[in-house]
């Protein structure tokens, strides 16, 4: 004889959770491919949802997590990803697939605690938003669309909220241009992927510029001394590149040393 047994929601709720973070767990070890280069550090202070200090041999650098974009702290769910991050990661051993520099000069990464891809699993709890703008420039990219629309579809983390509290970040950032917020609310995986694709086409990187994996910091001293810095060396983190100078990018030693530049002597 079969039995009708009603489920509390909230039970119904953790079943669902359970399910997503099972199949998350394996769809990470598809994010970090085996030739990716890692730099390992301590992170030592979280700033926000998707920004962290993190302590290399070389010094401590700031991290802007790739792909991702969390609401700022004057929104709601702000303190809410920073604390969820925090409880994540911080004071722990972190392995980072660097992607570029930004503006700010901070790390562009892919965080990884053990095989656990933070970024994404940030999205798949419902903390942060796929930031399509700077998605695209890595395999398997359509995960955190993917991922997004199923914490949206459970109402996990800041998909709980009002849709008007709802805000993207990137949006809410240039409120004050008086520009409307787009309702997200029936955005599917697809329509997130398409974004992605519909995204300017990048132009050829000149001579010098960040590009990808392009990490080795041509650096020209005060005698103007022209010294490279791969990444986990112990200049790396604290040397600052300005290209109006004529410090420039490498992707390789040898691009490096063709160009004029030494490594650094011990």
């Amino acid at each position: 004889m079969l039995v009708s047994v009603a489920l509390n929601p909230d039970i119904i709720r953790v079943m669902h959770f359970l399910l997503l973070r099972s199949c998350l767990i394996l769809s990470l070890t598809v994010c970090a491919g085996d030739g990716d280069t890692l730099l390992r550090g301590t992170v030592t202070s979280v700033a926000d949802g998707d920004t962290a200090d993190v302590k290399l041999q070389s010094g401590v650098i700031t991290v802007r997590f790739y792909g991702i974009d969390t609401p700022e702290r004057g929104q709601p769910y702000g303190k809410d990803a920073a604390s969820a991050l925090r409880q994540l990661i911080g004071g722990k051993v972190v392995d980072l697939i660097p992607v570029e520099k930004d503006k700010y000069n901070r790390t562009v990464a892919v965080v990884l605690l053990g095989e656990r891809n933070v970024n994404l699993e940030m999205v798949a709890r419902g903390y942060a938003w796929a930031f399509r703008q700077y998605l695209g420039e890595l395999e398997d990219d359509q995960l955190y669309c993917e991922w997004e629309a199923k914490a949206r579809d459970q109402r996990l983390g800041l998909w709980q909220l009002p849709a008007n509290d709802r805000r993207a970040p990137w949006e809410w950032r240039h409120r004050d241009r008086g520009v409307p917020y787009t309702n997200y609310e029936g955005s599917t995986a697809a329509d997130c992927s398409a974004a992605i694709r519909a995204k300017p086409a990048s132009a050829s990187v000149p001579s010098g510029k960040k590009s990808g994996d392009c990490l080795i910091k041509g650096n020209i001293s005060s005698g103007n001394k022209r010294i490279y810095h791969v990444p986990g060396s112990a200049s790396w983190a604290n040397t600052r590149i300005d290209e109006s100078k004529g410090e420039r990018w490498f992707c390789s030693e040898e691009e490096a040393q063709a160009a004029g530049w030494r490594a650094p002597k011990n």
